[in-house]
């Protein structure tokens, strides 16, 4: 029996820079936990794969006869047709704390927990680089989806970081030296608040696309998420939480240049809540737009603990969602079973 989890990632300053319009980018995310859990083991049962995904109640089963598109669950069905199972029958089971949509990167954590899992059935040793570059390959080319590169090595590689794009899709990876003192406070004084139904892409995203590829890599409004990236990797480094948080409400800000929409008037109201608790500062989480999630830094943990109440007594379809700091990427544990 296989086991593997993978992070998934929040506060990601410099979101819209990692994709091939932007062409060159800086992205600095939190990887955390909970993340995306998977199971791979062998069963008694006719040849094939059966997938299970208990979070959406929902079961079926692989074939390689079976194209990834037409499957109940395309991005898991890609994944055994890049790295397929060896003869006979096989379970595979996707499990997540995280709900569908929350704008956390769960995908490519899927993507990434998924293919570790397989490689280690497979006997392939754990490459978290490459498990980075061909989860986006995934994505991208099999699925022909928009994605950019920086969720991928979050949930491969782990731990606070600054991703920086020379040249779409190559990454250099930099890992952020936290103190111990900020990696505590970041975890106490964090939360995730999902926005009442998951995140669709929607029109608003593809016109940003269409936008920003016709306005070219140095426009403006691309350079000051970047700008964000870098401040955001140095109050960390510094361990100025009241710098990082200021660097958070900017980044936001800069995504709503992009289209007024990324920032739903969901998301404007839990910021207005947490600004009356003088929070530190906040992220709307992904690329934004309707549904999803926001992070918020608090100002202590008392603080944080008022303010979830206060959300959840004015916005009651908002739930918080507890996080702590991924120190490192998908793990893969393998027992007897």
């Amino acid at each position: 029996m296989i086991t593997s989890s993978a992070p998934t990632r929040i506060c990601d300053l410099g979101g819209w820079t990692d994709t091939w319009f932007a062409r060159y980018g800086v992205v600095c995310s939190l990887p955390v936990w909970p993340g995306v859990d998977v199971t791979v083991r062998a069963v008694d049962a006719i040849p094939g794969v059966h997938v299970r995904l208990p979070n959406v109640s929902r079961a079926w089963h692989w074939t390689g006869a079976l194209a990834a598109t037409a499957s109940p669950d395309p991005l898991v069905a890609a994944c055994l047709e890049e790295r397929p199972v060896p003869a006979g029958a096989w379970q595979l089971e996707v499990q997540s704390q995280v709900p569908p949509g929350a704008s956390m990167g769960t995908s490519a954590s899927v993507c990434v927990a998924v293919l570790a899992a397989l490689d280690r059935v497979r006997g392939v040793s754990l490459d978290r680089a490459s498990l980075a570059r061909r989860a986006h390959a995934i994505e991208t080319e099999r699925l022909q989806q928009q994605c950019g590169i920086q969720d991928q090595w979050a949930a491969a590689a782990g731990g606070p970081m600054r991703l920086t794009m020379p040249a779409y899709p190559e990454a250099k990876e930099t890992r952020l030296a936290l103190s111990q003192a900020t990696c505590r406070a970041l975890t106490s004084q964090l939360v995730v608040l999902l926005l009442g139904r998951g995140h669709q892409s929607s029109a608003v995203h593809a016109e940003v696309v269409a936008a920003l590829r016709d306005a070219g890599a140095d426009d403006p409004r691309l350079q000051a998420l970047r700008r964000c990236a870098g401040d955001g990797a140095k109050a960390l480094v510094d361990g100025d939480l009241v710098r990082y948080g200021e660097v958070l409400v900017r980044n936001t800000a800069a995504q709503a240049t992009l289209h007024p929409s990324l920032i739903s008037g969901e998301a404007r109201r839990v910021i207005a809540i947490a600004a009356a608790h003088d929070a530190l500062g906040w992220k709307v989480n992904g690329a934004g737009g309707d549904g999803g999630s926001l992070a918020v830094l608090a100002a202590s943990p008392e603080s944080r603990s008022q303010l979830i109440a206060d959300v959840r007594s004015r916005c009651p379809s908002t739930t918080s969602l507890d996080v702590t700091l991924a120190r490192h990427g998908v793990v893969v544990h393998e027992a007897a079973h």
